[in-house]
C-alpha cells in the first residue's frame, strides 16, 4: 500500500528520527490488496456476515501488523473511573508516538486530532501514554471507492481541511496519512452499503 502525507507543525521531521515511524512506514507499505480481502474475508466468515466495506479488514490488518512489533493497543488516557473519560483512548502509542487509524463518520476527523492533542498536551492523561507526536491514518478518497466503504467515511483529504481549521487550537505536531490502494485491481468481495449500491445503479449504462 502507498500513502500520501500532509506535514503539521514538522511532524515529518520529528518522525525521521524516531525508529517507530521507521516501524510504521514499513508496516503501511507491506500491506497488500491480497491481505485486505483475506481478512475481509476471514472476519465474514467469523461473524456469518460480511462487513459492508473493507475499512473493519484494514484495520485489522493494522492490529495484527502492529501489536506483534511492540505497539500498544488502545491506551486509555485517563485514570479516572468515570466511564465518559475511561472511553477515550488513542488506537497505538508506542515510544511517544502515537497513531490513530480513522475510518469514522466525517463528523469524528476533528475528535481523532482532539484524542491526539490531548495525549501530548494535557498534564491529566496517564504518563506511559503522553505522545509527543501523533499520526494519523485516513483512507484516500481512492481507498474509500475500492473497499467501497460508508459514503459518510472521512477521508485524507477532508482530514488535512479540518486541520488547517485547526491550527490555532492545535499545537501537538501530526502527521496525517493518506492510505493509497496503488496499482490495486478493483475487486467485487466488499457489498458496500445500500446507499452505494443505489448510487451505483443509478449510474447511466453504458
Amino acid at each position: 500500500m502507498e500513502y500520501l502525507t500532509y506535514d503539521f507543525r514538522h511532524a515529518q521531521e520529528i518522525l525521521a528520527t524516531r525508529p517507530e515511524w521507521t516501524a510504521l512506514d514499513t508496516v503501511i507499505r507491506a500491506v497488500t490488496r491480497e491481505e485486505v480481502i483475506e481478512t475481509h474475508n476471514a472476519i465474514a466468515e467469523q461473524a456469518g456476515r460480511a462487513p459492508a466495506g473493507g475499512q473493519s479488514a484494514i484495520n485489522q490488518v493494522f492490529r495484527t501488523r502492529l501489536i506483534p512489533l511492540g505497539w500498544e493497543s488502545e491506551p486509555r488516557l485517563f485514570q479516572e473511573t468515570d466511564e465518559g473519560l475511561r472511553r477515550w483512548k488513542m488506537d497505538f502509542i508506542r515510544g511517544r508516538v502515537g497513531v490513530e487509524v480513522s475510518f469514522n463518520h466525517a463528523e469524528a476527523v476533528p475528535w481523532t486530532f482532539t484524542r491526539l492533542n490531548i495525549a501530548g498536551e494535557s498534564e491529566k492523561v496517564i504518563e506511559e501514554h503522553r505522545i509527543d507526536v501523533g499520526v494519523a491514518l485516513f483512507a484516500t478518497e481512492k481507498l474509500k471507492q475500492w473497499a467501497r466503504m460508508d459514503s459518510a467515511v472521512g477521508t485524507y483529504e477532508l482530514a488535512c481541511v479540518w486541520l488547517q481549521m485547526m491550527r490555532p487550537i492545535m499545537p501537538i505536531p501530526i502527521l496525517v496519512v493518506g492510505l493509497e490502494p496503488d496499482g490495486w485491481p478493483s475487486t467485487d468481495v466488499f457489498r458496500g452499503t445500500i446507499q452505494r449500491n443505489r448510487e451505483k445503479s443509478d449510474l447511466p449504462d453504458d
